[in-house]
């Protein structure tokens, strides 16, 4: 895996989903990155931090219930 952004590693942890992304296939981790690190504005860059926050959450949350099945 390609080391984490600082900033998009510190959201991670902020959000508790630093440890799930770690778990996360290869390709579906450099998707991420390579999605936030095409911004070429920092204000972009954060949005598009923001917004793979919400979706690794969503992400998590399909999986946990597909997992109590």
């Amino acid at each position: 895996m390609p080391a984490l952004p600082k900033d998009f590693a510190e959201a991670l942890k902020e959000n508790g989903l630093h440890e799930f992304f770690l778990d996360c296939t290869g390709p579906h981790q450099r998707e991420y990155l390579k999605w936030i690190s095409e911004a070429k504005r920092p204000e972009a860059r954060q949005k598009r931090i923001q917004q793979a926050m919400k979706m690794i959450s969503t992400k998590r949350r399909e999986e946990s219930a597909r997992l109590r099945k």
